[in-house]
Parts: C-alpha cells; structure tokens; sequence
C-alpha cells in the first residue's frame, strides 16, 4: 500500500474513533491544500480543532505538530492525531492549548477539596 492510501485509511480510521465517541458528523476534509479550511479530518461539533492525522511507524512529531500549527490558522487548536501498526491512537497538542482545555472542563477540582495531590486542602 503506498503512502497516501495508508494516510487516507488512517484518516478514516480517526474518523471513526471520532463518530464512535459520538461526534457523529466528523468526516475527512477536503484534501486540495494544507489550511484551517482543509484539515485531515474536520469536526463540525468541535469547530475550535483542526485535525493533522499521521499513521506512520516512525513519527517525527515536531515535524507533525509544525504542520498542524502552521495549516491550523490563528483561531483553531492544532492537534495531531497519530498511531502505528498494532497500536491506538495518541493525540498530542501544546500544553497551553491542553491547559486552557483543561481548565474549561470539569476534571478540575476547586481549590479548597482535599486530594492525594494537595492533601493539606481539606473542606
């Protein structure tokens, strides 16, 4: 299988783990050029990301996340989606955009309970 075959299954392949995690409208973009109109894959119900998927064996995931800044625009988070042969998927993203994600969740406890982290927080 050459290259772009091997990509173009990996894209639906991520695809799929979107739709199955209920993004039911994800589907492969339009794949003229590289650009926040153009991802890998889009995702209408997270409007905010813009997708570089890779299924490669070797990885060079500078190289990658530099694609996926550069193709993201200034108003999306770049996210790389990646697996191997045999493997699952990985996503990698800076820490800023992880940590501005986070924050905005609801795994972030207040700041006053008590957790194995910060034990001294008690109630």
């Amino acid at each position: 299988m050459n290259s772009r075959e091997k990509g173009k299954r990996g894209e639906r392949r991520w695809r799929d783990v979107l739709r199955d995690a209920g993004f039911q409208k994800a589907h492969r973009g339009v794949q003229y050029s590289g650009g926040a109109d153009s991802p890998d894959v889009a995702c209408p119900e997270l409007p905010g990301i813009h997708f570089e998927v890779k299924a490669v064996e070797a990885l060079n995931i500078w190289r990658a996340m530099s694609q996926s800044i550069a193709d993201a625009g200034a108003h999306k988070i770049p996210v790389v989606a990646h697996t191997r042969n045999r493997s699952g998927w990985l996503v990698t993203m800076r820490a800023e955009d992880w940590l501005a994600l986070i924050r905005e969740s609801d795994h972030v406890a207040p700041p006053d309970v008590a957790s194995p982290t910060n034990p001294e927080a008690a109630p």
